[in-house]
């Protein structure tokens, strides 16, 4: 059974009311299990007797098909490598429709979250092997230049590494820094991959469409870029969308961006705000769906770039969260479906390109009444049906009137004001970002294009909604 080992917390550092969480333990022994391809691992709280086991015998493959989640493939099964010399080396690869891309490394089980040099000889291998098969197969000098971010983009890949004496920057580890591991992971790489690729000509040409797809959305996404600096040299100055109706104070920690639905809603939210440190964005319908989208259909939309524009950070390589222009931004919709599909898609958007405003708790969700109860002349106020039926037993015998608003726009002035954009007696609701891995699955599973999946968990999920359709 191996080595027991018993240790206890140092409460005069950690303190006395230190609890362990199981759900965090077992996160961790989990990425061991997929690290270590093979290995057993049993988890039990003896507080409740809960208890789980993790053992992966096919490793980093059954920790990508867990990435991915729902995300359909461009090719029909993983690339997967291991090697035992001159360092042991395992890599799973897959492309897919999205058009970001997430790279997982480890060194001796250690996750390093900012890479290293076992990333770099995986780039190095990935990049050089599409150039070298794509000028293959084009006819002499017709192949598309790539760069890296072309090859890597839609890219998700799961490297774990064993190293004699690694050299790590910093205490966390988070960065490998030993110099030759770069070439002996593009050495186990790239021919095994090159290899691959020629053995199965229909999957190479169909990773080579998805690189050429990216490489071309860039260069016009360039060149919708120069076009607007071109202008902005003409005009000297930054222009806002016209709908913005922005706050006077200049102070970004002071101040907040409510988007709101529709020119009806912008004008009684416009109505109810503050003025000094309250900003208004209307948006016309329901935003362009981002899971899928090229980075040009993102530059054409004209919402996107009004949302874009108005926040002042940019998105994806020239996201600048310094250039912030709001410390609040505030998703604020009907209290229905139609609201939260429109809260659904901006959150996908801003997980997708911009996602630091999540990670640093600068994103909200408004929360405004869908019922008001009045209770005699006193007035109440209910976000869903379970708080309305709250206030309904807690005055139940009394003579009670329920009106349920039809969405912002028809809702007065005052009560918008009082409920939900007072700073004083509002309530908000920040978007945090709990687990990366089932999050990228919820959004792929519920905003893709498979349709299977999503359907899915309709069927699964739905006895445990209560549907206001």
């Amino acid at each position: 059974r191996g080595t027991s080992i018993y240790f206890v917390a140092d409460h005069e550092i950690f303190g006395k009311n230190l609890k362990f969480n199981f759900k965090t333990i077992c996160d961790r022994a989990e990425s061991k299990a997929f690290i270590n391809r093979g290995l057993k691992l049993l988890v039990t709280d003896t507080r409740s007797g809960e208890a789980k086991r993790f053992h992966y015998e096919n490793g980093i493959l059954d920790y990508l098909t867990k990435v991915l989640g729902a995300q359909k493939g461009i090719m029909p099964a993983p690339f997967f490598i291991s090697a035992e010399s001159p360092i042991r080396c395992d890599a799973a690869l897959q492309w897919t429709e999205r058009t970001e891309s997430r790279i997982e490394s480890y060194c001796n089980s250690i996750a390093t979250g900012d890479g290293g040099t076992h990333e770099a000889g995986l780039r190095n291998a990935i990049v050089k092997t599409l150039r070298d098969v794509m000028e293959r197969k084009a006819p002499k000098g017709k192949a598309i230049a790539i760069t890296a971010d072309d090859a890597k983009e839609g890219l998700t890949a799961i490297l774990s590494v064993l190293v004699e004496q690694p050299q790590f920057q910093g205490q966390t580890k988070d960065r490998l820094n030993t110099p030759e591991v770069a070439g002996q992971v593009e050495n186990i790489v790239r021919p095994a991959f090159e290899k691959y690729l020629i053995e199965n000509p229909s999957v190479a040409d169909a990773l080579i469409a998805r690189v050429e797809l990216a490489a071309r959305a860039r260069m016009a996404s360039r060149a919708a870029r120069d076009e607007v600096h071109r202008k902005g040299a003409i005009s000297h100055r930054l222009t806002l969308p016209g709908k913005l109706a922005d706050c006077s104070s200049t102070d970004p920690e002071d101040s907040e961006l409510f988007i709101v639905e529709g020119d009806s809603a912008g004008g009684s939210s416009k109505q109810a705000r503050d003025r000094k440190i309250q900003a208004i964005l209307p948006l016309r319908g329901k935003i362009l769906n981002v899971e899928n989208a090229a980075d040009a259909k993102l530059q054409a939309n004209a919402e996107i770039q009004a949302l874009v524009l108005s926040i002042g950070t940019g998105i994806g390589p020239s996201f600048d969260i310094a250039k912030l222009r709001y410390n609040k931004i505030i998703i604020m919709t009907d209290a229905d479906v139609d609201g939260a599909h429109i809260s659904a898609l901006l959150l996908t958007f801003f997980f997708r390109n911009m996602r630091p405003l999540i990670e640093n708790g600068h994103i909200h969700l408004a929360c405004p009444p869908l019922y008001r109860i009045m209770v005699g002349k006193e007035e109440h106020y209910a976000a869903d049906d379970a708080e309305k039926e709250k206030i309904l037993a807690k005055y139940k015998g009394r003579h009670i009137e329920v009106s349920r608003f039809k969405g912002l726009g028809e809702m007065p002035m005052k009560v918008l004001k009082e409920t939900t954009m007072d700073t004083t007696a509002r309530k908000l609701m920040r978007v945090v970002l709990v687990d990366e891995t089932e999050t990228e699955s919820a959004f792929s599973q519920l905003m893709g294009k498979d349709v299977q999946a999503r359907f899915k968990f309709i069927q699964e999920n739905a006895a445990g909604f209560d549907l206001d359709i």
